[in-house]
């Protein structure tokens, strides 16, 4: 004797358990692409610094620069290979971007912390850096820094920010009015 329910039991069985193994693959496919696999966003370094402006004149070869510094007063380190700095005159709207490589940028150097420049490019609290830009003046006898064909005037609020090339975010960022 044969029982009614022993021929059409297995099927509905097997049906339901691949819906589930499909749905189950469906949602982990749709959640590893949704989600990301793992967070692979590079981080970048959040530092504070401090930046003033040296109007003594220095002399390298024939032409006349000022100097602006900019001191790594704490946070992450970071190279200077991988950063660029931006100033921003509010009044002008002028701007300009620089990196050590950059050819309107004449001295981007390192400080050690016994005051002369030395080799490592890594900028750590406490480490100073430096940018040489042009004397600028005008017929009105107002002094300025020049980088490239940029003039920032002396008593004018300035903006600058320090940006990590590689991830273009923000590494610092402040005012300086340069007297």
């Amino acid at each position: 004797m044969k029982c009614p329910w022993q021929d059409d039991a297995v099927s509905p069985v097997v049906g339901v358990m691949l819906m589930l193994a499909i749905t189950v693959m469906l949602a982990a496919i749709a959640s590893a692409f949704a989600g990301g696999f793992s967070d692979t966003t590079e981080k970048s370094p959040q530092s504070s610094l401090s930046v003033t402006a040296n109007f003594d004149k220095i002399r390298i070869g024939s032409t006349d620069y000022y100097r602006v510094y900019l001191d790594h007063t704490g946070g992450d380190p970071f190279s200077l290979n991988s950063v660029k700095v931006v100033f921003r005159s509010d009044e002008t709207e002028n701007k300009t971007q620089l990196t050590r490589q950059d050819t309107n940028c004449y001295n981007f150097t390192l400080v050690g912390p016994d005051g002369p420049a030395y080799n490592d490019t890594t900028v750590r609290a406490g480490d100073r850096f430096f940018i040489d830009g042009k004397v600028a003046s005008n017929t009105l006898g107002n002094t300025g820094i020049q980088f490239g064909n940029v003039i920032f005037w002396k008593n004018k609020e300035l903006t600058w920010m320090v940006i990590d090339s590689r991830t273009s975010k923000t590494i610092a960022m402040g005012t300086l009015f340069p007297e």
